[in-house]
């Protein structure tokens, strides 16, 4: 038993990859003490593994919880129970207002599941991916033991146009964690946590590009079929100038390039959450498989950059970075932000700064959760903090910041954002940000306009 925890412990996805929290609901009253005090040591928790390993017969009594943030893909990040810590549910009335007198806030889209990536057409129409709702039963494994994720067609895409919402796309597919002996803390309409369409973007002739996440072993996906042959994937969709989809095509399998490449030379996972186009190549960021992926035009997949495991003296195992954010800066480098993995530490979340063909370089640092960044007209960057504090207090209040090009930082909205997941800048100047980001039902886009 105890070379089968090693091995668990060595699994780091287990405990800090990609948008993923693994821990474990108490069911041994060792485990559960140490869970209620959030002080829990390899060497503690080793001699209460009979409650959380090789359990084939008490798991049904002695539940286990492992728990996955999506990442959010993520992956994804996803409101969970965690440690006995709950990130909290909303009141499906809320109104995101923020008390910041130098910020308007407002509204511009609502009742989304699960808002993620979003993005302004040539023609001002906004259009905003929805990872999804519970998945449809359909079941694969999860990206640990005793996780199983539920398959579905549940993903969509939102248009919102002269003050009109609607779904324009739907049936995307996605994945959920299935919650049955699973403690989850379920959103407003009772939806587990969902992996789907994760960012979108538009090229030059006004073609809307969208990935989708996944969240586990890309080998599991071959169990779904067809059905699921798009997950984990780059597709192109051809667009009518008044937003009717003609066509959708798969372009780039990151799932197949993870499975064949693996990067990092670690455990495979791919969730890609976020990217840009530049020219006729797009940049993906991989939170699953810590790397930035390039796709050229020919749908053909390399390697950009490997965003390497960290350590720090009081975590006993190492953390991963967990990219989930990229833009071009005014001087042509691409900026990628860190989410930084289990167990999400304040304050270590990183900027990188690249230059095609370069090694990543540390540009700026500090940040606790970062889920995106833009670049500001004036050379400096908007950096959105899903959380502003670690996701294991519960509190699930996330900040936009200023980062100027001297390096100064001025937090523009600290209150009125809950779990954001994305934003993008309109060319109004004003910044959209995808907000409950995590939730089912009541997610929303905000319109946020800062006064001068």
């Amino acid at each position: 038993m105890k070379s089968q925890f090693n091995k668990l412990v060595r699994h780091k996805k287990l405990i800090s990859r990609c948008l993923f929290i693994y821990g474990f609901i108490a069911g041994h009253d060792d485990v559960s003490h140490m869970i209620k005090n959030r002080n829990i040591t390899l060497k503690r928790l080793r001699r209460c593994s009979i409650g959380i390993i090789g359990l084939r017969k008490k798991l049904a009594a002695r539940r286990l919880l492992l728990i996955s943030l999506l990442s959010l893909g993520l992956a994804i990040i996803i409101p969970v129970l965690l440690f006995g810590v709950l990130i909290p549910t909303v009141n499906a009335k809320q109104n995101s207002v923020s008390t910041n007198s130098q910020v308007r806030m407002s509204v511009v889209a609502k009742n989304l599941n699960n808002p993620r990536g979003l993005a302004f057409r040539t023609d001002g129409e906004l259009y905003i991916t929805e990872a999804g709702v519970n998945g449809q039963k359909t079941q694969i494994p999860g990206p640990a033991p005793g996780v199983i994720l539920d398959f579905g067609l549940n993903g969509s895409v939102t248009r919102v146009y002269q003050g009109v919402q609607q779904r324009i796309i739907v049936d995307l597919q996605s994945t959920t964690v299935d919650p049955k002996d699973t403690q989850l803390v379920p959103s407003i309409n009772g939806s587990s946590q969902t992996f789907g369409a994760t960012d979108i973007a538009f090229d030059r002739k006004g073609d809307a590009y969208i990935i989708l996440g996944y969240a586990t072993n890309p080998l599991y996906r071959r169990n779904l079929g067809y059905s699921g042959a798009n997950l984990a994937s780059l597709l192109k969709i051809n667009l009518t100038r008044k937003g009717k989809v003609v066509s959708l095509k798969k372009i780039a399998d990151f799932a197949q390039y993870e499975s064949e490449k693996n990067p990092s030379h670690d455990d495979l996972v791919s969730d890609p959450y976020s990217f840009l186009i530049q020219g006729s190549d797009c940049l993906v960021v991989d939170g699953g498989a810590n790397d930035l992926l390039r796709v050229d035009r020919h749908g053909d997949i390399s390697t950009e950059a490997v965003f390497n495991t960290r350590y720090f003296p009081n975590v006993k195992f190492p953390v991963q970075s967990v990219p989930t954010a990229i833009t071009v800066g005014s001087d042509g480098a691409y900026y990628v932000g860190e989410f930084s993995g289990f167990p999400f530490l304040e304050g270590v979340a990183r900027i990188f700064r690249l230059m095609p063909g370069q090694a990543p370089q540390v540009y700026a640092e500090g940040f606790t959760q970062i889920i995106d960044i833009a670049a500001a007209p004036d050379g400096g960057l908007y950096v959105l903090e899903h959380a502003s504090h670690s996701l294991l207090l519960g509190d699930g209040s996330g900040a936009l910041i200023y980062l100027s090009p001297s390096g100064q930082r001025t937090t523009l909205v600290s209150d009125g954002l809950v779990l954001p997941t994305a934003m993008t800048i309109g060319s109004d100047g004003a910044i959209y940000v995808s907000n409950y980001g995590s939730y089912a039902g009541i997610g929303q886009v905000v319109r946020i306009e800062i006064v001068s």
